[in-house]
């Protein structure tokens, strides 16, 4: 039996749509991580289509945008590049004079995975057939994240370069199968293909993308022979415009995105950086700025961006200075919250004797009587030799600075926030008028 080869097909359907887009039509026999990640190295390269032929990008910042979190498991990966390089693509295009002319190729001529970085290469006519937007139309990474099924993706990126025509023209059912990837025996019968294939596919396309599909099929006696779709701007445009159209507008507008655009770099690629890591493009164009200033990059700033962006070279502070100014940091800011509880400490203590010899001033004699009695009963007649009972005053220096250590502590308010505030404002007033009085 012979092997089953992974066809696409890209033709010109009619004469409007040769005028406006020549299609694409990728086979869907791609999983939907293939067909993700194929989108991915396409827009990573697309900056350099026409002037590189090998393109590198770290398998981190490759899984980053496709929204997986196995970058360890590069067997995966490798069966990825596998299965791209051994898609073909078909071209049936008109030459000048009205001669078609068919030319195949594979999706990938070169792939490989070292050290941390996918390494990969187009064939040159290819390239220059990805590069032309009216034979190619690059997928917003944005809208390709929020697709979960891999035949709504197909159908999306096979139906996105008719948008301006507005229909994709008819389709056999054998041709909309291959496109799609629906080769299985069950979707001989329309009835699977519709429910299964077609119907799912459009219903997820018109919930998160930026196209509309109404599908209409063409029958050949009872039989269901062609289907087409028509394509309209979505409806729900304005609230999913934010996040497909202006997908990228802050970024466009952010200062990040302008400073690299300034060192050269193109704007698909500064996109996609910003993407993958906002916070490491800053600190490479931080870095790499702060080196011209002092004359010390040869050759373009764009080239030693990229080189530093892409590998994993440390720009700005090692982690070993992150780590001493943290506890720099952390020391000053130790000592600080120590000298501040230290003068709340202060303050707390001035403001509570304060308010106690308020307290103790404010006594009668008769209070002075009931406390000197209140004292007598707790500490002994002894200590009390020298009180004076009329006049509720200690003759003996000791006696008397032992009585008014045990009253102040019993006078000694509870400090209460609000009254403890208002007495800091007083205080604060009191301290700026004197220092604005004149010497």
């Amino acid at each position: 039996m012979a092997k089953k080869k992974n066809n696409v097909s890209l033709a010109f359907s009619n004469d409007q749509v040769k005028k406006h887009v020549a299609a694409i039509h990728t086979s869907g026999e791609m999983t939907l991580l293939e067909r993700k990640t194929a989108n991915v190295l396409l827009l990573n390269a697309y900056d350099a289509l026409l002037t590189k032929r090998t393109h590198t990008l770290p398998v981190k910042h490759l899984c980053a945008m496709l929204g997986w979190d196995e970058s360890n498991n590069i067997e995966r990966l490798q069966d990825v590049l596998r299965k791209l390089a051994s898609t073909t693509i078909e071209f049936n295009m008109m030459e000048d004079g009205g001669k078609e002319v068919w030319r195949v190729m594979s999706m990938l001529s070169y792939g490989e995975i070292n050290g941390g970085t996918c390494t990969y290469r187009y064939d040159e006519y290819l390239a220059e057939r990805l590069y032309d937007p009216e034979i190619y139309a690059t997928i917003n990474i944005g809208v390709q994240r929020r697709f979960d099924g891999g035949y709504a993706l197909t159908l999306y990126e096979n139906c996105l370069r008719y948008k301006t025509v507005g229909s994709t023209g008819w389709w056999e059912l054998n041709r909309f199968r291959r496109i799609m990837g629906a080769d299985a025996a069950l979707y001989d019968d329309f009835y699977r293909l519709n429910e299964r294939v077609i119907k799912p596919s459009v219903k997820e396309i018109n919930r998160v993308s930026d196209i509309q599909l109404e599908p209409e099929f063409q029958k050949q006696g009872r039989k269901i022979a062609a289907v087409r779709f028509l394509i309209t701007e979505n409806p729900q445009q304005t609230l999913l415009k934010p996040m497909i159209e202006d997908d990228h507008a802050a970024i466009r507008e952010s200062g990040i995105f302008k400073r690299l655009l300034d060192h050269g770099i193109g704007e698909r690629l500064a996109i996609l950086w910003i993407l993958q890591d906002e916070e490491r493009a800053r600190q490479v164009v931080e870095y790499v700025e702060a080196k011209a200033r002092k004359k010390q990059v040869k050759g373009s700033t764009a080239g030693y961006i990229r080189t530093l962006y892409e590998s994993d070279a440390v720009v700005g502070k090692t982690p070993f200075e992150e780590k001493k100014e943290q506890e720099a940091k952390a020391k000053i800011e130790a000592e600080q919250r120590e000298a501040e509880g230290k003068r709340r400490a202060e303050l707390e203590a001035e403001y509570v004797r304060e308010r106690t010899n308020e307290a103790v001033n404010a006594l009668s004699i008769d209070d002075k009587r009931v406390w000197v009695q209140r004292y007598i009963d707790e500490a002994g007649p002894e200590k009390a030799k020298s009180c004076n009972a009329e006049t509720a005053e200690f003759r003996d220096k000791l006696e008397r600075m032992q009585f008014l250590a045990w009253l102040r502590k019993r006078l000694a308010p509870k400090i209460k926030p609000a009254e403890f505030k208002a007495w800091l404002k007083v205080k604060e007033r009191g301290a700026r008028n004197q220092d604005n009085c004149p010497a």
